[in-house]
């Protein structure tokens, strides 16, 4: 079964020249409709009125509602069951991913209808769907969204043949020129003298504040009117308000408040505050993800991929499903983000989460001298085996034959003393400057000791320094041939990398070497200009940033990307607040 109308009777009309007051109907099917107004003349409780009436008269198999609000004034409409998506304009994203939404579902129908009319369809009618924007002036007027005005240009010339009707609200005509002669249908309630003209191309008289009470042309031929009648123009109209629309019993004695026919017909739970019957639901982010927001936000991904160490770090914007990384296997991670955007709160995530699963855990921090990992090792010390290099320290160091030699090193020295001692077996002339002996001598740096531990527990070296991204000897050795011995043996030697605030690399070489061994990468920044700006010196340097720009929102305060290196795979997210 199709439809041919989707008419909602909005209020009354009164039409002097029949010395009628015919029902105001609309029928959505045949025309987009736009409400004018200034502040308080009823524009909000009009779309309140129509989203009701929708409720009332279709169900979840015929009708879905997208809301994009400027106006902060449809919020509660949010859990309606027929409301698939209720979107602010808090997060350009949310603005983003509802209009490319729309535009799936456009090139979707298109496709179902096949070169057909939506009323035309005798069979697999697609769903039906209504967009609300409410404050399109607030649309027009802020910079950030000119990109997507051409989007909206297009839904509301070829949506309407194709299942989708576009509803707007506006406070005045300025700047809507380009939209207007997609909208058959106009509104307008109390407006200066000289705006209803830009509206209705004709005079009207000024109607006053009344709320509710303005002008609207006739699309919908009045039903018992009959001889000529020119459609088209505009009539006073009364509008109704949203709570009028009770459901009357079937022996008409009584009615039931509109909230409780509601919750009758789409199957509302108590228990749970969910409606049975609704629409795909298309979910928000609050400004800050806790933790509890996360586990009841998150959604199922279908069939769970297997991790041996997983640690969810946030929300995919899309689907809302946990972002996970596999701390088993990434054993180089890099962390890229502007300053105070949520670098430190992601390192603890993950370090939190390998606590949680790691028996056998050793917690090794790399600090410059600014003590930004200091609160870390204050914290995590007492968890376990725990070690900080963040100052230059005078050490004793024992040598093969017996023997000590006292020198002074910095936290990048005693590093590689570490690693020499623990891990893996360093280049022993390049040890012997940090030894003090002689790299010309055999007798001299083969006194220095080899790697003497047989096992290790699993280990995080969480790497953040400057000192490793300059140009200098000391960060061309670690990166160019330190981090690849490191990363060879990662795996065998249980060891987990975490580059936590990477800065940019000069050296074309060096960037090389660094971005050849990075597993996984973490951006908390907004990913175009980033790689624009870095070029092909990071991991995104090769992404078109064209296509980011199309494709990604400027990241707010707790946004971020994910990008598994190895399987191509990039994400956009919100970080769960630490």
């Amino acid at each position: 079964m199709s439809r041919e109308k989707l008419l909602c009777t909005l209020g009354k009309f009164d039409i002097p020249i029949i010395q009628m007051q015919p029902a105001f109907t609309v029928d959505l099917l045949d025309a987009n409709l736009m409400v004018f107004g200034s502040a308080m003349s009823g524009k909000t409780t009009f779309i309140k009125t129509l989203v009701n009436i929708l409720h009332k008269q279709y169900d979840a198999t015929w009708e879905q509602i997208f809301i994009l609000d400027f106006g902060g004034a449809l919020s509660e409409y949010r859990s309606m069951p027929l409301v698939s998506a209720y979107f602010d304009n808090s997060n350009e994203e949310y603005v983003k991913r509802v209009f490319k939404m729309l535009d799936n579902i456009l090139k979707d129908n298109i496709k179902v209808l096949n070169g057909r009319n939506y009323r035309e369809a005798a069979e697999n009618q697609p769903l039906h769907t209504t967009f609300v924007i409410d404050n399109v002036n607030a649309f027009i007027d802020e910079s950030r969204y000119t990109a997507y005005q051409e989007k909206l240009a297009k839904l509301c010339r070829d949506g309407l043949s194709k299942g989708i009707t576009v509803v707007a609200t506006a406070g005045d005509t300025k700047g809507l020129s380009p939209f207007m002669g997609s909208f058959k249908q106009k509104v307008a309630f109390e407006m200066p003298t000289d705006k209803y003209a830009d509206i209705f191309g004709g005079k009207v008289d000024a109607i006053g504040n009344n709320p509710g009470h303005g002008f609207a042309n006739v699309t919908v031929r009045p039903e018992g009117v009959t001889g000529t009648f020119r459609m088209n123009l505009p009539y006073e109209v009364q509008c109704f308000k949203a709570q009028v629309l009770d459901e009357i019993e079937e022996d008409g004695s009584s009615s039931v408040p509109f909230q409780a026919a509601l919750r009758r017909k789409f199957d509302f739970d108590i228990g749970t505050g969910e409606y049975g019957k609704h629409v795909k639901k298309h979910l928000s982010f609050p400004k800050e993800l806790t933790k509890t927001d996360y586990l009841q936000l998150k959604q199922s991904a279908g069939m769970e991929e297997r991790f041996d160490c997983p640690v969810s770090v946030g929300l995919d914007y899309v689907d809302f499903c946990p972002v996970t990384v596999d701390l088993d296997k990434s054993h180089i991670v890099a962390v890229y983000g502007k300053k105070e955007f949520g670098k430190t709160n992601l390192l603890n995530l993950l370090i939190e989460g390998l606590f949680g699963q790691k028996k056998d855990l050793r917690l090794v921090l790399f600090d410059d001298g600014r003590n930004q990992l200091k609160d870390l090792y204050e914290k995590y010390k007492v968890m376990g085996d725990c070690i900080l290099f963040n100052k230059f320290e005078k050490k004793d160091l024992q040598l093969r034959d017996g023997t000590t030699v006292s020198r002074k090193l910095s936290p990048l020295q005693q590093f590689y003393i570490y690693i020499n001692e623990n891990y893996m077996e360093l280049d022993k002339k390049f040890l012997a400057g940090i030894y003090g002996l002689s790299e010309n001598l055999k007798k001299e740096y083969e006194n220095i000791p080899d790697c003497s531990a047989e096992e290790t527990p699993f280990t995080v070296f969480v790497m953040q320094s400057k000192m490793i991204y300059l140009n200098t000897a000391e960060g061309k050795r670690f990166i160019n041939s330190i981090l690849p011995q490191l990363a060879a043996v990662a795996e065998e030697q249980r060891m987990l990398f975490i580059f936590s605030d990477v800065q940019k690399i000069s050296d074309g070489e060096q960037n090389s070497f660094f971005n050849n061994n990075l597993s996984t990468v973490f951006l908390l920044d907004n990913i175009a200009e980033f790689a624009g700006e870095r070029g092909q010196k990071s991991v995104f340097g090769n992404m078109d940033v064209k296509m980011l720009k199309e494709d990604y929102a400027r990241c707010e305060l707790g946004d971020g990307y994910y990008y598994d290196i190895e399987g191509d795979k990039l994400v956009k997210l919100k970080f769960i607040k630490f």
